[in-house]
């Protein structure tokens, strides 16, 4: 009976190995209780699911670090690879469109952009450079081909007393009237060259020869005989005195010399009337030929109205009429046609045909200018007969002046020098460009 008992107690009950480092010996048994034993079962299962959620937790975490190594990996490689992918869009043949190249969505091309843009500005001021220096080069080896005109230093006129802008530049062109080149004659032409810069205005302001006016050193004389008696600066300072304008500059010009620049532009385009063609073809047969060289009747015109592409000795006989129309006073209006015309042929001429006139003609022409100040203002030129408006005036003004004789009987013309002088000041100092001294400009 107590064997029974024992067997059924031993169905409740297990026995289990003890670990070795159990305080119990490695011989003995432990009985645990059915009570122990579900506990401990809940506490494994306990211990297995805080396991699976620590393991889950750690392998999310690694997965978003090898996500973001990745991203890494990706970035350095591509940075790595840029010089490379720049190599292969150099590679691209030039038919290929830009929408065909494999490009890396990090590649910039604003940058390339820009620096095409940048590579045209700097193309564009090459450019730039290149024909200034050209210009410059070939301004310089005409400006050294004028004759220097040498001056004696003693100025006989105040500056104070004197209309005068540093916004107008004056450059007064004389007309020599002689047929030998060694022989100074009269001034057979005085148009004073006023350039505005402020008002991008040019006036030609004709003087008349026949003006009766007082001479230093020479008494009253007509003005064209200044010229004959002192030369340039003698004129210039006539004209200063006279009239109260302030003379920047001269140039002098001679018939063979007007001749080679009308050529040197390709001829000028003019109107005349049947008389004027009539009165040129004997200029050319008394004068104009022989002083060139030519037969007596070469380039005769038809006798008849019409417009005419003038050569040089054409355009030189048209502005020596004097017998056709109002005498004098048409004569300087030919001249001022002529000057006007060669101002608008020079905005397109032949390069080859304008070096070969310009060329011939230098020797004949003179200046008392420097070097620096004809090259400043050959700088402005180009601006000049593009955009400045010329305008024509001469000297005396109408409703200025009276014809006159002396006492040997020498037609003249008298004038009111005040009056003259208010007209010059009005029309090429306008009201916006007021008048000063040269000490005001300097301050």
């Amino acid at each position: 009976m107590s064997d029974k008992k024992n067997i059924n107690e031993n169905q409740d009950t297990m026995k289990f190995k003890v670990p070795a480092r159990s305080v119990v010996s490695a011989d003995q048994t432990r009985v645990y209780r059915k009570e122990d034993l579900e506990e401990a079962k809940k506490r494994a299962a306990l211990s297995e699911a805080n396991r699976k959620a620590v393991q889950q937790k750690n392998s999310s975490g690694t997965s978003d670090k090898s996500a973001q190594n990745q991203n890494r990996t990706y970035k350095t490689s591509s940075s790595a690879s840029e010089p490379k992918r720049q190599q292969q869009r150099r590679a691209v043949p030039a038919n290929e469109t830009v929408s065909s190249r494999n490009v890396h969505p990090n590649a910039r091309p604003a940058k390339k952009k820009k620096g095409a843009f940048g590579r045209f500005v700097r193309f564009l001021i090459g450019i730039f450079i290149a024909l200034f220096l050209v210009y410059s080069a070939a301004a310089l080896y005409y400006i050294t081909k004028i004759t220097p005109i040498e001056n004696s230093g003693s100025y006989i006129n105040d500056p104070d007393t004197m209309l005068y802008s540093s916004e107008v530049k004056n450059i007064l062109v004389i007309g020599e009237d002689t047929r030998d080149n060694s022989v100074r004659g009269l001034s057979d032409s005085m148009i004073l060259l006023s350039v505005n810069k402020k008002n991008h205005k040019l006036q030609m302001t004709s003087f008349m020869r026949d003006i009766y006016t007082e001479i230093d050193g020479y008494g009253s004389e007509k003005l064209n005989a200044a010229y004959s008696y002192g030369g340039a600066e003698l004129l210039k300072d006539t004209i200063e005195d006279n009239f109260k304008i302030r003379i920047d500059g001269c140039m002098t010009v001679n018939f063979t010399a007007v001749a080679h620049i009308v050529d040197a532009v390709g001829g000028v385009q003019i109107t005349v009337s049947a008389s004027e063609a009539n009165a040129i073809n004997e200029i050319l047969y008394s004068e104009v030929n022989e002083i060139m060289g030519d037969s007596p009747d070469a380039d005769f015109l038809p006798v008849s109205d019409g417009t005419y592409m003038l050569n040089g000795k054409q355009a030189l006989s048209y502005s020596r009429i004097r017998y056709v129309g109002d005498a004098d006073f048409e004569r300087t209006q030919r001249q001022r046609t002529v000057i006007t015309q060669i101002m608008s042929r020079m905005k397109k001429i032949n390069p080859v045909t304008f070096n070969a006139g310009i060329t011939k003609a230098l020797q004949y022409i003179g200046s008392d200018m420097s070097v620096t100040d004809m090259y400043i203002l050959s700088l402005r030129l180009p601006s000049l007969l593009a955009s400045y408006e010329p305008e024509q005036l001469r000297v005396p003004a109408d409703g200025t002046w009276s014809y006159g004789e002396t006492w040997d009987g020498m037609s003249i013309i008298n004038v009111d020098f005040y009056a003259n002088t208010e007209y010059l000041k009005n029309n090429i100092y306008l009201p916006d460009t007021q008048s000063e001294s040269p000490e005001e400009e300097t301050e």
